[in-house]
């Protein structure tokens, strides 16, 4: 009797371990199941976006194959709103209410002086789907420039937030339409996210994003659906351009001029010292932007664009508030500033000090990151990352996150390779079957993550709420 007992004995052990290995891989639940009316009228999102996805891959593959850089985004911006036009949507172009000083930012930042088109912010949009503005206002965030280069690339993926925003958005409009349910649905088309000055924070400023309730993005294809915490983004910019006057010579009697590049130079080294007399996190990025015109003459102009990142999650005592981190970035500045006068004042030349970009810390939401994780999870989102990771980086982002509450999706893909961001390998992705899958999926989980806060009144008053909470403590 004990010999048979004992035979049964391995059988019985692999059943437990089997049945507790089902119970550990079992996909995490972190927020509330939703309602039952809820997930049937997802059904009916979804059926729209697979009904869709052959036009959301054909823009995706034309923007790959059709780059435009920051601030002539033009075509993409118009086949864009022409698919929301044909799907019920209203568009405004262009956002009335920017600095006047904005056009003068836009050169700074890299656009050619030679540029002859509108002014302002011509290629960003605003599409409501039939003219509505009824709350809760959802607002699904596009962004569509590519990378500067020879030619320009879309190595951020930039190529799929378009489609991936636009079908979330078509899909989740016409079903909230049909359905009775109340709510608006707008896409908000953001350009040269990658360039300075930050339109984002250009538009908040100029009101474009009052009125939305929630706000919605993605960043292309993603080998990890990760899991984001509550809290502020790690990143402050400023954005700087020094352009130093002196007077031309011929290089045989270089006595005679005074070198706007010698003070550049004094600049850069200066700039280094600095560096490591900083404290760990800050970061300082720089470029000549103008060195002179030949080598045999003195330089009587020459400029450098210097950026300088302070990154409050690397402090020595962890993470500080946005304000203190603004002081901190502002006085680094301010001795940025001291050395391109010393700069000057010791080659005999002047300099003009620029500030043409500020970006800010933006408020992360947990809830509404555990919302947007729950959905990529059930829909399959590959590499699960369930513990929360920091913050979710909405830097460029950073004053819209004052004005409402939002959240970027992100969709784990298998068979995603590791590669460089801002790298052409990493813009292939987007045109490869998994960058496909990931292109789908995305936009369903944007389109369920909509339509639950369309829906679930408990879920947007919790959203909301900590939102409310990051933004008081955002100034301490």
């Amino acid at each position: 009797m004990m010999k048979r007992t004992m035979r049964w004995f391995p059988a019985v052990v692999v059943c437990v371990l089997a049945f507790a290995l089902t119970v550990s891989a079992a996909p995490p639940q972190v927020v509330p199941p939703e309602p039952p009316e809820v997930a049937a009228v997802r059904a009916a999102v979804d059926a729209n976006i697979d009904a869709y996805s052959a036009r959301m891959i054909e823009m995706n593959d034309w923007m790959y194959h059709n780059p435009e850089p920051g601030f002539l985004e033009f075509k993409a911006s118009a086949m864009l709103t022409e698919e929301l036009r044909k799907n019920g949507f209203e568009v405004e172009m262009g956002v009335p209410g920017l600095d006047p000083k904005f056009d003068e930012w836009k050169i700074i930042g890299g656009l050619s002086p030679d540029y002859s088109g509108p002014s302002g912010l011509p290629t960003a949009f605003k599409a409501k789907y039939k003219g509505k503005s009824e709350h809760p206002v959802i607002a699904f965030m596009v962004e569509y420039d590519a990378l500067r280069g020879n030619p320009p690339f879309h190595g951020c993926q930039h190529n799929q937030q378009g489609p991936a925003g636009v079908g979330a958005a078509i899909a989740l409009a016409k079903v909230m339409d049909e359905k009775g349910i109340p709510g608006s649905v707008w896409v908000i088309g953001t350009p040269a996210e990658e360039v300075g000055p930050p339109t984002k924070a250009a538009m908040a400023k100029a009101g474009y994003f009052d009125g939305v309730d929630f706000i919605i993005r993605s960043h292309g294809t993603a080998r990890t659906t990760a899991r984001g915490s509550g809290g502020f983004s790690s990143m402050s910019i400023r954005q700087m351009k020094y352009t130093f006057h002196g007077k031309s010579a011929h290089a045989a009697a270089a006595w005679g001029g005074r070198s706007a590049l010698d003070a550049v130079f004094l600049l850069f080294h200066g700039i280094e010292m600095l560096r490591e007399h900083s404290e760990p996190q800050f970061r300082f990025h720089g470029v000549v932007t103008d060195g002179g015109v030949a080598p045999n003459i003195v330089p009587e102009m020459a400029s450098a664009t210097i950026w300088v990142r302070h990154f409050i999650d690397e402090t020595r005592v962890g993470a500080v508030s946005p304000r203190k981190a603004g002081e901190m970035i502002d006085a680094k500045v301010e001795q940025m500033n001291n050395i391109a006068k010393g700069a000057a004042l010791a080659t005999g030349t002047t300099v003009d000090i620029a500030q043409y970009g500020v970006y800010v810390p933006s408020i992360s939401v947990g809830a509404f990151n555990d919302l947007a994780f729950q959905y990529a999870v059930d829909y399959g989102g590959a590499n699960v990352q369930e513990k929360p990771g920091p913050p979710s980086g909405w830097d460029e982002t950073g004053l819209v996150s004052l004005v409402a509450p939002g959240v970027q999706v992100s969709v784990g893909v298998d068979g995603i390779p590791q590669t460089a961001g801002h790298s052409q390998q990493n813009a292939d992705i987007t045109i490869s079957p998994e960058g496909h899958k990931g292109l789908v999926l995305t936009a369903k989980v944007m389109a369920a993550t909509g339509l639950r806060l369309a829906m679930d009144a408990a879920m947007r008053e919790k959203i909301k709420a900590e939102h409310a909470a990051w933004l008081a403590k955002y100034n301490e």
